[in-house]
């Protein structure tokens, strides 16, 4: 606790003798890092100053693009380089002011070198805050960017009314046309750089500049921009220079058409890229002549700032479905890879049972020959008979649970010889006759999980078509291709009744019991099929007559590479990245 409540020149010292460290050297190393620190606050001072003195002659009433810079600053540059920012939004200011006192007046002059980006700084802060205008470092909320956006153009609209207020014998009226032209030209320039920074923030990775910007100017993005949107801009910018000052409005708006379509493309991306070439060129053809608003030029603004935010929004909207359109199908892609798996692992697990069986089957009757042949002499001849004829019953018995679990011949002579073999006897012991065509090709170089879905939905499908028609004849075939470098199988079992006069209950209640036990089948149904066949991005098709059932199932064997995605966005909440 002592070392705790001491100084920070006594924890200095301290460390300096625990350490090693000759007296003083922590001493320089304070003076470098508290350095470090001064010369980022003058990079920042020395930085925001020179944007500010690019911008400042690009900027005026209608489009004041000093008020997108200050905020875009506020919101990309933490809290510890907030007072450098007001601080070099006054040293800007103060040469003018000065240099205006006369004209203007004195109380004027006092006022107008308080910067701007202190009287802002609540609002950002409250929206950072309080309202989580960045969510996660990959993400912004532009319901609460937008709301920042009105808010900081409001406040700075009311405090330059004030100034104005100020200057004695000013020739014009404070009204509220002047006010929304202030507030309307300052909302939109915040809505054409804003974006631009915030899109800058969530796409910077450090040490990746350099490949960002290349990976940007290679994107869709860039194409679409570039090849489509600009070219339509310059054709609709010279069609609205050469109409008639009554239609110059409605083919202003028609410039926001290249920028909806970079929207339902891109995304809230496609509006930034898009909006600011539309904003630019639809400012640059209207102008604020003289010190008094021009009416007209505030309701195109106030029409390019209604669309702007709306396009923005839809665009987050937009983005926000596309993201939880992915992670829905990345979800579902891990679903399917999950059942694949679990699949996979029954199977297993069901060879390994199958193949313990048949071994307690060998060790079984090795155990009853010796057995026997040790009392033979002392066991009547009937009843050394009837135990040989029990434990006969029994292997049989449980040999065919083996081979219902998994078949001999699948673990010997592959696939092919399980479906030709087991299926084929199980339906001979109950009268019905089976045909079995195999074509194709890749179809032996086929996933094991995908062998174990044909197996398991050939035996299914064979089960079901016999449950639902008094067959008299079932065919199976397996066809396999490559399409779209993806390997592709068919499976189509077709149960056919040809003798109509053929009609017995009992042989399609009593025997469709037996063969679901034969094969191991569990009796699944329509839908049930179905969903098996999807686990490997499959359809199952039905097809019934009066005499005939075909089910053929489409299964593809493609390897899917998982992502991982983020949470998706309520549907109340324009959170987008």
């Amino acid at each position: 606790m002592g070392f705790v409540q001491c100084s920070l020149a006594d924890q200095v010292q301290h460390f300096e003798r625990v350490s090693g460290i000759p007296e003083g050297e922590c001493g320089m190393g304070k003076k470098s890092f508290l350095g470090s620190i001064w010369f980022k606050q003058v990079a920042v001072v020395v930085g925001y100053i020179a944007l500010f003195s690019i911008i400042r002659p690009l900027s005026d009433a209608h489009w004041s693009l000093t008020s997108g810079l200050r905020l875009s600053a506020l919101l990309l540059l933490p809290y510890r380089y907030w007072f450098a920012l007001a601080l070099s939004d006054g040293l800007y200011s103060l040469p003018q002011a000065i240099e205006c006192e006369p004209q203007f007046g004195l109380v004027w002059s006092l006022q107008y070198p308080f910067p701007l980006t202190a009287i802002a700084m609540p609002v950002v802060w409250y929206c950072k805050e309080k309202l989580s205008l960045f969510p996660t470092k990959r993400l912004v909320n532009f319901n609460a960017l937008i709301a920042c956006a009105l808010a900081c153009s409001t406040v700075w609209s009311v405090y330059n009314i004030g100034g104005l207020w100020l200057i004695p014998n000013r020739g014009y009226d404070i009204d509220a046309t002047l006010f929304g032209s202030l507030f309307v030209g300052s909302f939109v320039a915040v809505l054409t750089m804003v974006p631009w920074a915030v899109l800058g923030k969530l796409s910077y990775r450090a040490g990746t500049l350099k490949s960002g910007l290349w990976a940007f100017i290679r994107s869709p993005l860039c194409f679409d921009g570039c090849l489509i949107v600009v070219p339509a801009l310059l054709i609709l910018s010279f069609l609205t220079y050469r109409s008639s000052d009554a239609s110059k409005p409605i083919w202003a708006l028609f410039e926001f058409a290249p920028c909806v379509w970079l929207t339902l493309r891109h995304g809230w991306r496609g509006t930034v890229f898009g909006g600011t070439l539309t904003v630019a060129s639809i400012c640059l053809l209207f102008s604020w002549g003289g010190n008094i608003p021009d009416l007209d030029v505030v309701e195109v603004q106030s029409i390019i700032a209604f669309c702007i935010t709306c396009l923005l929004l839809m665009g987050a909207r937009i983005t926000a479905m596309h993201v939880a359109d992915q992670t829905e199908k990345a979800n579902a892609r891990q679903a399917t890879l999950l059942a694949r798996q679990s699949m996979i692992v029954s199977e297993m697990r069901l060879k390994q049972a199958s193949e313990t069986l048949e071994q307690v089957c060998g060790e079984m009757q090795f155990n009853h020959n010796r057995l026997m042949t040790r009392f033979r002499l002392m066991l009547p001849a009937n009843e050394s008979q009837r135990l040989t004829k029990d434990v006969t019953a029994t292997q049989e018995k449980v040999y065919q649970l083996a081979e219902a679990m998994h078949p001999s011949a699948w673990r010997r002579r592959g696939l092919r010889a399980a479906l030709k073999e087991n299926i084929g006897r199980a339906l001979d012991e109950i009268g019905i006759a089976y045909q079995f065509t195999v074509n194709g090709r890749g179809f032996s170089q086929a996933s094991q999980g995908l062998h174990s879905m044909i197996y398991r939905l050939a035996r299914e499908s064979v089960v079901y078509v016999c449950g639902n028609l008094q067959c008299t004849s079932v065919k199976l075939l397996l066809r396999g291709a490559y399409i779209d470098e993806r390997r592709v199988v068919v499976l189509r079992v077709e149960g056919v009744k040809e003798d109509a006069s053929y009609n017995d209950d009992f042989m399609l209640k009593g025997q469709h019991g037996r063969l679901a036990q034969k094969l191991g089948a569990v009796g699944l149904d329509l839908h049930q099929l179905r969903e098996n066949a999807q686990i490997f991005a499959g359809e199952l098709h039905v097809r019934t007559k009066a005499n005939a059932i075909r089910l053929t199932a489409l299964l593809v064997d493609a390897s899917e590479n998982e992502r991982e995605h983020k949470a998706p966005s309520s549907p109340f909440r324009l959170w987008a990245g």
